[in-house]
Order: structure tokens, then C-alpha cells, then sequence
């Protein structure tokens, strides 16, 4: 709970206001003047105050001042007259205040307060679809809409689940107090619906991002989900950014993607703000070409630096702008009991267009052959989610199936084995139409290396779930088999 400066000059009204809040949990400092005010400007973390506190100059004297004084201060402000309000603050509330929509808005700013970010902007999430279109059929893909606030064209968004009713979020800025109009521009596109929302503590630094100049127009690589993970390096606060983007056009082979990492979307962290005590930002650094961490000298649009994919296994630098823009609104993950790739079970559309992108690129096989390094129907592999400890040597899977034979997940190849530790996901390549019923066993399997010393062995494997895409290309059901003596 926060430490609330209340302030207001009607003593009937401070003494209500202040047991309602200490009601929720909530410590409170009363305070009837500015000046009174003033002096409890270091002890709260957020600020509720009338604005006539009794004039009108009196309030927003206090306002200026515990601003100057307080920047971390949250401020809400309540009034009957919200055309009078001419400085900017966290809120406005127009009495008269219903107790659950205030305590609502104290503990969101608290939350904001909490992560140390100002994340004082605005997200839109858009229900849309593009019906005809599939991104698994080549010449109808896509629709690629712009988004505009107020009639302005600001940014694009790419409308990757086609027919379906799919919603997009997407942050819009520091939008000015007010009524504001999102709108959707493109040709086909249904909108549902949109609303907007205050944006979320964790997204104050998720990247804009300029589609790669070489994939504009091919409806490849794009970025689909961005995600934040709140970390902590020797005390200090860090957001890391990560982008899940629909394939790689380069780096790591296809097969050896499915092998060694469970899938064929590129996951590559971008960006990673280290914060200051006050949230504001101490260093950005940007994992750059070579997956070199750099450090990150280029432009921001508020507190969002710029971005633009510059390799084609989409690591970034500042440069740009290509002629299209993305603002993904982050989601928050935690991962620290789970693999990256949890983070696109919780978005399931990731695999739809994941496999939808491989068959348009003609990157699959039939099951059984060998050509190069495509792969076959995804929906013929068992995904594998575990956390591993390979030491000095790699990890690999095999399973035990009805009709008796074994299937590897790295098929021998020992580059195709996992040597990374902790949650990690792979996948076995099984002949098509099998279920959950007509697997025996699995087991986990120490894969020498040539640097591995002689007597190396892997440490325990916890083999958490594993699934089948559906029809759909979809996650189907989680589910566990024995470990069986492979």
C-alpha cells in the first residue's frame, strides 16, 4: 500500500476521505493548506489534492511546487471544474469521486511508482480483422494499415491474422490531456472496436521498431509480440526488451531451430534500459550486429528508442526509419520457471503465423526426407519444454514410440544438441498423425562434445510438459510421459 498525501480545506471532507483511505490499507498525511502540504512532500508517494485548495491559485501554486520539489510524486487531482487545470498531472478525477475509481487510480500510480518508471502514456488495443486474407497464402497475406491519432498518421500495424478477429496493442506516446481518436486506415480492414488504457509501468521504454528495409513488402520477419522482463543486476533495476519476430531469414538454419530451440520465430532481445533509483534512465543497451551488446546512442521518441533490425537474424541498431513503423505495446513475462517460448503459448496466434510463414516459403518438406535444412509439417513434432544442465556436454531428446522405434530430437547431429542450461525447448520430428497415446517414454540424453572432457556428464533434466500443434496450428493440451529406460 502507498503513502498518500491527502490534501483538502474542508475539514469534513479530509477527515471522510482520509479514513477511506486508511480503510484500504493506505497510510495517510492530511493536510488542509499548500504550505501544510509542502512540508509531507518527501513521505508520499502519491499526492490526492482538490484543486481549490481554497482558490484555485493556491492549487495549482501546490501542484508547481511539489512537482519542482517531488518529481517522483504521482499526482490526482480531483475538481468540479477540469477546464481549469493548466499544468499536467498523473491524473484528473471530476467530482464527484466514487471511493472505488479513486482507490483504483492511487493504487495503479502506486504500482508505476513501485517499478520506477514514468509511464504516464497511452496504449490502444485495436480488434481488428482483414477478411480474404491469409498469411499463408502468397499475394494476399497481409493487410499493412496505418494507425492515426486525431487524423495524423503515426504508425503501421500488420494485420498478420488475416480473417480472424485478433486484437492489437500498440503504444501511442505521451498523448496530451483530452479526447483523442484512434482510427485504423486500410484497405479491407474491419474494426471491431478500440479502446485505450494508461500504459502499463513495465512499457515505458518498449522499443519502436522499423521494419528491416530488406523485408518491407515480403511479409517476412515481422515482429509479432514484444515482451518486458523486470531483472535486477547487483541492486540496480533493468527492462529488458525482447522481440518475437515470424521467422529468420538468416543466422541460425530451420532445422537446427527446431532442434535446439523448439521453433522457427526469431525471439532476440533488443533493448535493455538500466534504471536510476529515481526510474529514469542510467544506460540503454542494444544487442547489435554479431549479437554484440552496445551501447545505445541513438534516437528516442519520448522514452522509446528507435529501432530498426539490421541484420537478417534481426539484430538492431539505431539507424533508420524505413518506410515502416511499428509500437507493439510489451506484455510483462516472468521466465525465471519457464523458456522464451512460453511466452508465445500464452499468444498462440505466434504459431499459426510461425507455420504459416514456413509453408508460404516453401521451407517444408515431405515427412522422412532430407532436403537441406527444411523441416517438416510442424504439426508433426512433439514440443519439449525442460529445464536442463548439460555441464561441458549438450542435451538432446529422445522418445520411445508404439511401434517401437526411437526418435531423436537432434537426429544425431551433436551441433543440433542443446549445450545452454536452464528452461529451454526442443522438438522431435514424429511421423504424422501421431498423438500423446502412441508415445512409450522419454527421456533426456548427454551428447559428447569434442571439447568435452572424458569423463563429463550432464546434470539432471526436469522435463516439464510437451504438446502437439493442433490442425489449427495451434498448442494443443500439455501433457507428461514417463521417463522411460531409453
Amino acid at each position: 500500500m502507498a503513502t498518500v498525501l491527502l490534501v483538502e480545506d474542508d475539514p469534513d471532507q479530509l477527515e471522510l476521505r482520509q479514513q477511506i483511505l486508511e480503510m484500504a490499507g493506505h497510510e495517510v498525511l492530511p493536510a488542509r493548506t499548500a504550505d501544510e502540504a509542502l512540508g509531507h512532500r518527501r513521505a508520499a508517494a502519491v499526492a490526492v489534492l482538490d484543486l481549490r485548495i481554497p482558490t484555485l491559485a493556491e492549487g495549482l501554486r501546490l501542484i508547481t511546487e511539489l512537482q519542482a520539489a517531488a518529481p517522483a510524486m504521482k499526482l490526482i487531482v480531483l475538481s468540479g471544474w477540469t477546464r481549469e487545470l493548466t499544468v499536467k498531472v498523473d491524473q484528473i478525477l471530476e467530482k464527484p469521486v466514487k471511493t472505488r475509481n479513486l482507490l483504483q487510480h492511487i493504487a495503479r500510480l502506486a504500482v508505476m511508482l513501485a517499478f520506477c518508471v514514468n509511464a504516464a502514456e497511452t496504449v490502444a488495443h485495436m480488434e481488428l480483422s482483414a477478411p480474404g486474407m491469409d498469411w499463408e497464402s502468397k499475394g494476399r497475406e497481409a493487410v499493412l494499415a496505418d494507425v492515426a491519432i486525431d487524423g495524423k498518421v503515426q504508425q503501421q500495424v500488420m494485420l498478420y491474422a488475416g480473417a480472424r478477429r485478433h486484437r492489437y496493442s500498440v503504444f501511442l506516446g505521451d498523448l496530451a490531456p483530452g479526447n483523442h481518436k484512434v482510427t485504423v486506415q486500410g484497405k479491407g480492414v474491419v474494426e471491431h472496436g478500440i479502446t485505450l488504457e494508461a500504459a502499463r509501468p513495465w512499457a515505458a521504454y518498449a522499443p519502436v521498431l522499423f521494419e528491416r528495409k530488406n523485408a518491407i513488402g515480403r511479409f517476412t520477419d515481422i515482429p509479432l509480440l514484444t515482451y518486458v522482463e523486470a531483472l535486477n543486476e547487483n541492486g540496480q533495476k533493468i527492462l529488458q526488451y525482447t522481440v518475437i519476430f515470424s521467422n529468420e531469414d538468416g543466422g541460425t538454419s530451420t532445422r537446427s531451430l527446431m532442434a535446439r530451440w523448439g521453433r522457427t520465430t526469431d525471439i532476440e532481445y533488443v533493448f535493455r534500459a538500466y534504471l536510476k533509483a529515481d526510474g529514469t534512465l542510467d544506460k540503454a543497451i542494444i544487442q547489435s550486429r554479431g549479437h554484440k551488446d552496445i551501447e545505445f546512442t541513438g534516437p528516442f521518441f519520448g522514452t522509446h528508442p528507435m529501432l530498426m533490425p539490421v541484420t537478417d537474424n534481426n539484430m538492431v541498431a539505431g539507424e533508420g526509419p524505413s518506410a515502416v513503423r511499428y509500437q507493439p505495446a510489451a506484455v510483462l513475462a516472468d521466465l525465471s520457471k519457464a523458456s522464451r517460448e512460453a511466452v508465445m503459448d500464452a499468444n498462440p496466434i505466434t504459431w499459426l503465423v510461425m507455420t504459416s510463414e514456413l509453408v508460404r516459403e516453401n521451407k517444408l518438406r515431405a515427412y522422412g526426407e532430407e532436403r537441406g535444412e527444411s523441416i517438416s509439417d510442424p504439426r508433426n513434432y512433439l514440443y519439449i519444454e525442460a529445464n536442463v544442465n548439460p555441464g561441458k556436454a549438450a542435451i538432446a531428446f529422445v522418445v520411445l514410440h508404439k511401434n517401437g522405434q526411437y526418435y531423436f530430437s537432434h537426429k544425431g547431429r551433436t551441433k543440433d544438441a542443446i549445450e545452454r542450461a536452464g528452461w529451454v525447448r526442443s522438438t522431435i520430428e514424429l511421423p504424422p498423425g501421431t498423438e500423446a497415446k502412441d508415445l512409450r517414454s522419454i527421456n533426456p540424453l548427454c551428447v559428447y562434445l569434442p571439447k568435452s572432457p572424458s569423463d563429463v556428464s550432464c546434470g539432471a533434466t526436469q522435463i516439464k510438459s510437451l504438446f502437439f500443434l493442433t490442425k489449427e496450428k495451434l498448442p494443443g493440451p500439455a501433457f507428461q510421459l514417463p521417463m522411460g529406460n531409453n
